[in-house]
């Protein structure tokens, strides 16, 4: 009975050896995989890591006066390129020196240092009525805005409404400080003679 009892002992020693080896190799492995992830760098996250609903975002010049405002119904930032996209974008120029103008579209993909913001879908651009000029309205599906420079264009189907005049064409730039609009291709247009007194 005794002899039995001795063969059984190393037997469950070995056992529960080879249970707690095992135990401790499957805590190492969850413990080195939550340290990879704590790890990662956030350049490399592909999720978003913030966003803001009902945001306004106002960019001053270095005298503290405001150059542009970007509004949206939320903003979603992603770390990976640091872009930020944004949903029912309005983005208005305050520039004193400049007419105002606004753009807004369904959506837009703004790059890491707000140099660059594409709007997509549903893409207005619309210039108030100042003196010596007609109020402007452009739309397309897409248009690429560099606030830095004033700059609005794009190279797909724009149609144009200045005043009473109607155009349409492909590619486009419209330059706000210098109040210049240039068509690149598939230029139409619809001029009103003036209505007589």
């Amino acid at each position: 009975m005794t002899s039995r009892v001795h063969r059984r002992v190393p037997a469950l020693v070995l056992l529960g050896a080879v249970t707690l080896l095992a135990a401790g190799s499957f805590w190492l492995v969850q413990l080195s995989q939550q340290s990879a992830v704590k790890t990662t760098p956030q350049s490399d996250r592909t999720e978003p890591d913030y966003f803001v609903e009902n945001f306004t975002y106002s960019k001053v010049d270095a005298n503290g006066r405001v150059e542009y405002v970007i509004e949206g119904a939320k903003m979603t930032h992603y770390p990976a390129d640091k872009r930020s996209v944004i949903n029912k974008p309005v983005v208005r120029n305050f520039s004193p020196s400049r007419p105002p103008t606004t753009v807004r579209a369904e959506t837009a993909n703004i790059n890491g240092d707000h140099t660059e913001l594409k709007l997509i879908d549903n893409v207005i651009l619309e210039r108030a009525q100042t003196r010596g000029d007609e109020p402007l309205t452009i739309t397309s599906d897409y248009m690429l805005v560099l606030p830095k420079k004033d700059i609005v264009k794009t190279d797909r189907h724009v149609d144009i409404r200045v005043g009473s005049m109607r155009m349409s064409g492909t590619g486009m730039l419209a330059n706000n400080a210098t109040r210049q609009l240039t068509l690149e291709s598939r230029v139409n247009g619809i001029f009103q003679p003036p209505k007589k007194p």
